[in-house]
């Protein structure tokens, strides 16, 4: 009986010590899940609790079964005597040892609080509709058209914050580019690195282009839906929808399209068409700008504006807060380090 006592003690000693120490980890934890959300980067480091048990096993049998001994001539005193308390202590240092890795192990895990930031914005989407024929190559702007009409946008969706836009290309076709996004890095982004061979160029789709961005905003949820429109005019190719019927299309569906002619109308041999932008503009409730006079249409995107009626978008962000397992660090290096004390004195094994 005495024996199997002794054989369980080390157990007893490990769920004495390790039990609060395990209470007082959960307990962290608690804490920090009651004020924000616990999230555990790599679980798999839980595997690490099996070598806590495994090496319980070495310690307290198979190195007692296979320990060296001693020769002692008076073996019967010895035993009259009996052990002292402190004998039954003899696995703490082992005891230790193990907690410590199971504290190791909880922070392998990468134990991490986050909170979730709300925020509410005014926004309008924005489906911009970009002409890239082979006509936005005419060089009677700065560099050609196509790269007037990029410059121009760029510093629209600078200056835009809260808002969602898209980006519509046509030209023999139209394809779109950008769903709508908040993400105004990333449509700059997609903006700067245009190319005239991204789409089919022998042609001018105006309709078509245009009916591409009202179907996209078609599907938004967002009170105030408008459409920039940026060519030069010459509409020369219909295979979806004509100029006349996609400004209808828009008029129906209470979405102004603001046009931009982008091209000089005066310059020789230049193929500008005004009259259709200008006409669409008025079919739907927008206006007409030239790309050129950038004061007057930063000015009226302004006065715009205030007449639209804003979308309250909700926005949740989930942010790393903080990082737990350093404290856990903490814990495992003062037990292993008790754990070296107590082995090199009193608890020193011989031999």
């Amino acid at each position: 009986m005495g024996k199997i006592l002794r054989a369980l003690f080390p157990y007893v000693l490990l769920v004495l010590i390790g039990g609060p120490v395990a209470i007082g980890i959960d307990t962290y934890f608690e804490d920090a899940e009651r004020r924000h959300e616990l999230d555990w980067q790599s679980r798999a480091a839980f595997v690490l609790l099996a070598a806590g048990a495994l090496l319980a096993w070495v310690l307290f049998h198979l190195r007692r079964e296979r320990g060296a001994t001693m020769a002692f001539p008076r073996v019967a005193d010895l035993r009259r005597a009996g052990p002292g308390f402190v004998s039954h202590l003899a696995a703490l240092p082992g005891v230790i040892r193990i907690i410590a890795i199971g504290v190791i192990a909880v922070g392998l895990a990468r134990p991490q609080t986050y909170r979730t930031i709300v925020t509410e914005t005014d926004s309008v989407d924005i489906m911009i509709v970009l002409d890239m024929s082979k006509s936005m190559e005419e060089t009677d702007l700065r560099r050609d058209r196509t790269d007037a009409a990029q410059r121009v946008i760029r510093r629209f969706v600078a200056q835009r914050k809260g808002d969602r836009i898209g980006l519509v290309l046509f030209a023999q076709q139209a394809m779109l580019q950008c769903p709508l996004t908040l993400d105004m890095e990333l449509f700059d982004r997609v903006v700067a690195d245009l190319k005239m061979d991204d789409i089919p160029s022998l042609g001018t789709a105006i309709g078509d282009g245009l009916g591409m961005g009202l179907a996209y905003l078609r599907r938004s949820d967002a009170k105030s839906k408008i459409v920039i429109l940026l060519s030069d005019g010459d509409n020369n190719v219909s295979t979806q929808m004509t100029p006349q019927q996609a400004a209808e299309a828009a008029r129906d569906l209470n979405i102004k399209v603001f046009t931009v002619l982008v091209g000089a109308d005066s310059q020789f041999g230049s193929s500008v068409n005004p009259g259709t932008l200008r006409n669409i503009a008025d079919i739907t409730g927008g206006k007409f700008f030239k790309a050129t006079d950038w004061t007057e249409l930063r000015d009226s995107f302004a006065e715009m504006r205030k007449t639209l009626d804003k979308t309250r978008r909700r926005k949740e962000e989930r942010k790393k807060d903080k990082e737990l397992f350093v404290p856990l660090v903490g814990l495992a290096v003062g037990l292993l380090f008790l754990e070296l004390v107590l082995s090199a004195t009193r608890f020193r094994r011989f031999p």
